[in-house]
C-alpha cells in the first residue's frame, strides 16, 4: 500500500556514481579517487529493515513475490531518472549448481519482470558464471574482489549495446565492477547496474 511504500528506506541522498548512501547528495571517496567499469549503479532503497528482511527471504525461502517488490521499485526508480533506457538487461549469473541448489536465480526472476514492465529485452545466456565463489557476504571488500575475478565470460556480443546489469542488492560494488570490466572490455556502449537495495557503507 501507499503507506508501506512511503515507510520503505529510500535511498535519496546518494553518491551518483555508485550509489552509496550519503549525508548529501555527490560523489562518494571511492568514485572521487577510481574510476569505475559500470557507469552508474541506481538503486531505489537502502538495504536495511525491511528490505534487507524481504531480500533474504526471496533469496533464501523461495519468497517469489518479493520479485515483483524488486522489480517494482527499480522500476519506478528508472522511470523517474532522465537517461536513455538500455537495450538489452543482464541479470547477474549464477552457476548451474548454485541454481539447482538455490532453485532459481533471484536476479534473473527480477530482470524478467522489469524487462516485462519496460519492454527490454533480457539476456539470459549473455554471460555465464564461470566457476562456483564463496558467498560475498561473508567477505572483506579486498577479498570479494578477488573472490569475484575472473568468474565471469560472456557467450553471445554487446558490441554498441547499453546494458544494464540487474541485481536484487549491491554490497561492496566488487560483483557490479567485474562484470561490468568484462562487458566494456566487449565494447558495450554503456554499463548501469539497477538493483533493489545499495548497502550503506
Amino acid at each position: 500500500c501507499k503507506h508501506c511504500w512511503q515507510r520503505l528506506p529510500h535511498n535519496l541522498s546518494c553518491c551518483r556514481i555508485c550509489a552509496l548512501p550519503l549525508a548529501s547528495c555527490g560523489l562518494c571517496g571511492t568514485c572521487q579517487a577510481t574510476s569505475m567499469a559500470y557507469d552508474r549503479i541506481i538503486a531505489p532503497t537502502v538495504n536495511r529493515h525491511p528490505i534487507d528482511q524481504m531480500l533474504c527471504s526471496l533469496k533464501n525461502a523461495g519468497r517469489l513475490q518479493w520479485a515483483r517488490t524488486a522489480a517494482g521499485l527499480i522500476v519506478d526508480c528508472v522511470l523517474q531518472q532522465d537517461l536513455d533506457l538500455p537495450q538489452l538487461l543482464l541479470p547477474v549469473p549464477m552457476t548451474r549448481k548454485s541454481v539447482r541448489r538455490r532453485g532459481f536465480n533471484q536476479s534473473a526472476y527480477i530482470a524478467r519482470l522489469v524487462g516485462r514492465q519496460l519492454k527490454i529485452k533480457v539476456g539470459f545466456d549473455v554471460v555465464h558464471k564461470t566457476r562456483e565463489t564463496h558467498r560475498q557476504s561473508a567477505l572483506s571488500r579486498s577479498q570479494r574482489q578477488q573472490n569475484i575475478a575472473g568468474a565471469f565470460a560472456l557467450t553471445r556480443p554487446v558490441a554498441g549495446n547499453r546494458v544494464a546489469i540487474v541485481d536484487d542488492v549491491v554490497t561492496s560494488c566488487s560483483t557490479a565492477a567485474e562484470l561490468a570490466g568484462v562487458l566494456k572490455a566487449a565494447q558495450a556502449s554503456e554499463v548501469n547496474v539497477w538493483a533493489c537495495a545499495r548497502t550503506a557503507a
